[in-house]
């Protein structure tokens, strides 16, 4: 799947084809592997909640958010 890019913000070299969440990050390093590590912690972490679940509550979110990925 392709994303869309916003053309609005500033991104890096490269940054085009990552999901728009990351290529805000790109012109910060810092910021974008600090995200990434965030996601992978609250994705893959340990947690109480499966997968299925962690997966279904970022759905809603993105849904209630009006997201489209």
């Amino acid at each position: 799947m392709e994303h869309e890019h916003i053309a609005w913000v500033k991104t890096a070299e490269g940054a085009r084809g990552l999901a728009n969440i990351l290529a805000s990050h790109s012109l910060n390093p810092e910021a974008l592997a600090a995200h990434v590590r965030l996601y992978r912690t609250i994705m893959f972490g340990d947690s109480p909640l499966t997968r299925t679940e962690r997966e279904a509550i970022a759905v809603a979110v993105s849904a209630a958010n009006d997201c489209h990925y």
